[in-house]
């Protein structure tokens, strides 16, 4: 049995895997505090973040150029933006914010190199509206590509987020995913 397609079989690394841990989990802790400026440092400039949609019940989209998809940003000042709308506080959707806890797990290095690491995951993203007092997961599938340039910061060039239940009961954005 190979790997899925486009997907190379890697041996288990524990350096690449410790790596890739403390990359997400650093992502997530960002995202639950709403260290917005945190999070963005996580982002190379030309990062790309999709969200696809679903084409049926078995297949998301493949291609965010001419397909639906739920978020779709192909530059980090276009995320920089929707967190800049956070801020004004002209959101009223979103006044106040909801709070998250993102559960990663399933972790899996598909690829690694000296500046290049492809990372498969898993998450539960718990969250609470403190407006209506409720409460939702979001179940999802995380693909990251982290990269390094000149022995700097692994910083996320791509993040592909598969939202396993689709029909949510309040506003999906990035930090609710």
């Amino acid at each position: 049995m190979g790997a899925a397609p486009g997907i190379s079989e890697v041996p288990a690394d524990p350096v690449a895997r410790t790596l890739a841990s403390d990359l997400l989990f650093r992502e997530a802790d960002a995202l639950d505090s709403q260290d917005w400026t945190g999070w963005l440092a996580l982002y190379r400039e030309d990062a790309r973040f999709w969200m696809p949609a679903w084409l049926d019940e078995y297949r998301p989209t493949s291609n965010p150029d001419t397909e639906v998809s739920l978020i779709y940003h192909e530059m980090r000042w276009e995320l920089e933006e929707r967190v800049h709308r956070l801020g004004s506080r002209k959101s009223v959707t979103t006044l106040p914010l909801p709070r998250t806890l993102h559960m990663i797990g399933g972790l899996r290095v598909t690829a690694h190199s000296e500046n290049g690491l492809d990372v498969r995951s898993h998450a539960t993203v718990h969250v609470y509206d403190p407006r209506t007092f409720d409460h939702h997961v979001a179940a999802v599938r995380y693909s990251h590509s982290f990269v390094r340039e000149n022995a700097g910061p692994w910083l996320i060039a791509s993040k592909t987020i598969i939202l396993i239940n689709d029909r949510m009961p309040s506003v999906v954005d990035f930090y609710t995913v």
